[in-house]
């Protein structure tokens, strides 16, 4: 580090170069302590009680279940839905977990079902019957005409 100062003109670049090296100390000591002490079971606790990250989860889920019970609305488009994700996985990511534990949380199959039940649930809350293409679709178009959170991702074909 210090051949490193030598050749740096003036204080600024010192100060820069100095600041770099302490960023990345903190950084690889936080993601050597996430990635060590982290079992799959408290990865999965985690994310779970992690609302910004499960509440989306729950809205994704919610879109997919209305757009596979009713043909007659489609999902955002392809790159909302990437957008949409990646701000997920980014947010999992800075919470210090690897690629490797987020996928492992996302297509675990105990989780994909209390999200079903979640999703069947709230539906239910709401006077739909979850299974019913009718149903389904009725709630869709209502959430499309009011422009809810909901309505603005789905679109009527």
């Amino acid at each position: 580090m210090e051949a490193a100062v030598l050749h740096c003109r003036d204080g600024v670049s010192t100060m820069k170069l100095h600041m770099l090296g302490l960023t990345t100390a903190i950084l690889l000591t936080g993601s050597a302590m996430a990635g060590v002490a982290t079992t799959q079971a408290q990865v999965n606790d985690t994310l779970r009680n992690t609302p910004e990250i499960y509440n989306g989860l729950f809205t994704a889920a919610l879109i997919k279940h209305v757009v596979d019970t009713c043909p007659a609305v489609s999902p955002p488009g392809r790159l909302s839905r990437v957008t949409y994700f990646l701000s997920l996985y980014n947010r999992a990511r800075n919470l210090g977990f690897s690629r490797e534990q987020i996928e492992a949380f996302v297509e675990d199959k105990q989780e994909q079902a209390r999200l079903e039940g979640i999703v069947k649930a709230h539906l239910q809350r709401e006077g739909v019957t979850p299974d019913d293409e009718s149903s389904v679709c009725a709630f869709a178009r209502a959430q499309i005409a009011e422009r809810s959170a909901l309505g603005r991702q789905l679109r009527e074909r």
